[in-house]
């Protein structure tokens, strides 16, 4: 489908009739400013494609005011959009209305009625357009289905992430790859597969030397199949909850009114659900276990034991203080008396230098005496005489000195005896009694209103947050009936309702419980292959029990190869396409980081797509323009498999696409339409300084380039003065 040319004729701001004509490859660039058209242009084709709005309060909505502020009584005016493009053959596609000015009330205000909408498509046979059967609306599904339009139009950068409805990527697989074709051929060999394994276990029955293990086997082996069986329901009723979601949801995004109430709704559920968190932030921000000792909270009741505590360290501080003066003052008594003997001793040695007194020692000493003898010269000595008083001298002299040695050592025993207090916990108790004196005891007594303080404050936020919680649950139900009316009867109204609000409960975990459940669907599946195993190991006696046990095999093999065929293939389409989008990143972005796309699939079956790093982290925490990049890589990749795997094409249409974007990286956006092979219509501002158009920028994009405004001479206050003027100015 290839855009040729739009008319759109007094539609909102654009009064009277207005034309597009678009460039078949490349770009058509629309240029305007804030106010000038831009959404009204991209929101007159999301009119003219959606195939749900036929009421007349919408139609008058979207009447021009200035061809109303011009009518009469009786006049009539038409609003219509008109699309002619290529698919096959030269198409049109148009829905249109009448207006009539039936009357004035007694206010004198004019009163309009709209007629019946009208929804027109034709074929040209070279000479004339042909009316389609179905008009417009076949025809839009026909050649712009919804499910394209999801990978087309992209209002704003908030829209370009389609991926995150994670069955879109599974339903791209699924219309653009030849997964499809395997699906019938698998399902047929693996009927074969379990037909014959029944024969050969039937046949394995009658032969005794396996029957008793194969039967075992068999038990085994059903039960673990039943298990897979009830776990893979469970995943698809998980799954089918999901799609029922996403569906309803992509049914709502085409309902033009019900769209704008569900943005109103789902922007105010975001808002509630920020408010939830800071409220839930401040209500958990105390914990009242550790303030206990943290912030001495458990004191709040305690002053007289604060007092008493207060009464004990000082009574503890002034006895250590007594018995250590005791204790000092003992020890200097001792002290005293042993240098009173010493001096002594020195008394009695007269003030001379004594000999050494260990020469020679008391025993030899006296031994000498005894004997009369001196030994160490060898001469006589009798009692009485010099020698023998010399001798007798000396041996007391050794003696004293023995004394005043003993006295010495007791000395230094007493100089180095230990403390008597070894630690110093009764000075730390002492201080701790006196920081909480004075300011510190005046925190402690105000600690129950602290506690008292924050108690209410606590307790008005969580009072706070069950009031939100409940609007967000308001607004959740809201939001699901308003999924409800979009495609439900009022006959199951209630029951949808009530599916529904199960849904967004499920949403919020299915992530998680899905690879749950995965996992144990891998368990299971390799206890079933380890069982399989031993089964086609046994050894029959039996020659056609072997037969039937080959044959067997023989589709096992048969059937494995279909399965990894169609696996093989997948990962195929899903390598070609990430390899695209890389190619398109690595275009759009030529300086700056961007990184590089990965595609995959996960272990639940879904589809999944990544930023990632060249050494393998994802980049979860993605800049505006960093994931804008990222979706429309892919979103080109897209446009460029629908149209080799089907040999159809589609324009990739745009509003306001590069809001995040820096001049660069502008610079890259619009430089790869130079080349491009694909259609791409962009509305934007970029390209506007000050209310003028930057030409220079202009000139080097090759394509068509139209400029729209505001007519001049318009009232800021009157919208019926506005008019969009539309330019083609390249």
């Amino acid at each position: 489908m290839i855009f040729k040319k739009l008319n759109i004729k007094n539609f909102r701001s654009y009064y009277g009739e207005n034309e597009f004509e678009f460039r078949e490859k490349g770009l058509t660039l629309i240029v305007g400013g804030n106010g000038d058209g831009k959404t009204t242009f991209f929101e007159a084709l999301q009119w003219l494609f959606n195939t749900t709005i036929y009421s007349q309060d919408t139609s008058l909505v979207n009447f021009s005011e200035m061809r109303k502020s011009k009518m009469e009584v009786g006049d009539t005016a038409e609003v219509s959009v008109t699309l002619d493009f290529f698919h096959d053959g030269e198409k049109r596609i148009q829905k249109s209305f009448i207006i009539s000015r039936v009357k004035d009330d007694n206010k004198g205000k004019p009163v309009f009625k709209a007629g019946a909408l009208s929804f027109l498509g034709f074929n040209s046979d070279g000479v004339e357009r042909v009316p389609v059967d179905g008009g417009g609306e076949v025809m839009v599904k026909r050649y712009y289905d919804s499910f394209i339009r999801r990978f087309s139009l992209f209002k704003g950068e908030s829209t370009l992430n389609v991926f995150n409805d994670p069955t879109a990527l599974q339903k791209l697989v699924d219309t653009f790859s030849n997964v499809k074709e395997f699906d019938k051929m698998v399902d047929m060999t693996d009927e074969f597969e379990k037909k014959s394994n029944r024969q050969y276990l039937t046949e394995c029955a009658s032969d005794k030397k396996v029957s008793k293990e194969a039967k075992f086997l068999e038990t085994q082996l059903d039960n673990v199949t039943n298990n897979i069986q009830d776990l893979k329901k469970d995943i698809k009723n998980k799954q089918e909850s999901l799609n029922l979601y996403t569906d309803r949801l992509s049914k709502l995004e085409q309902d033009e009114e019900s769209a704008d109430k569900f943005k109103d709704i789902s922007d105010l559920l975001e808002n509630k659900e920020k408010e939830a968190r800071r409220l839930r932030a401040l209500s958990e921000r105390t914990n009242f276990n550790t303030a206990l000792l943290d912030k001495l909270w458990i004191l709040c009741d305690y002053p007289k034991v604060l007092n008493e505590f207060k009464q004990k360290a000082a009574a503890l501080s002034k006895e250590k203080r007594r018995q250590s003066n005791e204790f000092i003052a003992q020890k200097n008594k001792e002290l005293g008396k042993l240098e009173a003997q010493e001096e002594i001793l020195g008394e009695l040695a007269n003030g001379a230098t004594p000999l050494p007194w260990y020469l020679p020692n008391e025993e030899t000493m006296e031994e000498m005496i005894k004997d009369g003898i001196c030994k160490v010269c060898g001469r006589p000595v009798e009692k009485g005489s010099e020698a023998y008083e010399f001798m007798l001298h000396k041996l007391n002299d050794y003696k004293e000195h023995v004394k005043a040695k003993a006295l010495k050592q007791e000395k230094e025993k007493i100089i180095k005896d230990e403390e008597l207090f070894k630690s110093n916990f009764i000075e730390e108790l002492h201080n701790l009694s006196i920081s909480l004196g004075g300011n510190r005891e005046e925190e402690v007594a105000n600690i129950t209103n602290e506690i008292s303080d924050e108690i209410d404050f606590v307790a008005k936020r969580r009072e706070d947050l069950k009031k939100v919680e409940q609007e967000i649950q308001d607004a959740k139900d809201e939001k699901a009936r308003l999924l409800i009316k979009v495609g439900a009867s009022e006959e199951s109204f209630k029951k949808s309702f009530a599916d529904i609000k199960g849904i967004f409960t499920q949403k919020e975990e299915a992530g998680k419980r899905l690879v749950e459940l995965s996992d144990e669907m891998k368990h299971l599946q390799d206890q079933q292959k380890d069982l399989e195993a031993q089964l086609n190991a046994l050894d029959p006696s039996n020659s056609q029990v072997k037969r039937f046990r080959d044959v067997h095999h023989v589709f096992d093999l048969i059937a494995k190869a279909f399965r990894k065929a169609k696996d093989q293939n997948l990962r195929d389409f899903l390598n070609g396409l990430e390899s695209k989008a890389n190619e398109y990143l690595e275009r759009l972005s030529v300086v700056d980081f961007h990184g590089r796309v990965h595609i995959y699939q996960k272990i639940d079956g879904q589809m999944s797509i990544q930023l990632l790093s060249s050494n393998g982290t994802e980049i979860v925490k993605k800049s505006g323009s960093q994931e804008t990049l990222l979706y429309i890589s892919i979103l080109f990749a897209i446009r460029d498999f629908t149209q080799n795997k089907r040999e159809e094409a589609y324009p990739l249409i745009f509003d306001a696409a590069t809001s995040s974007f820096g001049d660069e990286k502008e610079d890259d956006f619009y430089s790869i339409f130079n080349g491009i092979e694909n259609q791409c219509i962009i509305a934007t501002k970029d390209f506007i300084d000050h209310g003028h158009l930057k030409m220079d920028d202009l000139n080097k994009i090759i394509g068509t380039v139209y400029q729209i405004s505001k007519a001049e001479g318009y009232d800021k206050e009157n919208l019926a003065s506005i008019r969009t003027v539309v330019t083609k100015i390249k």
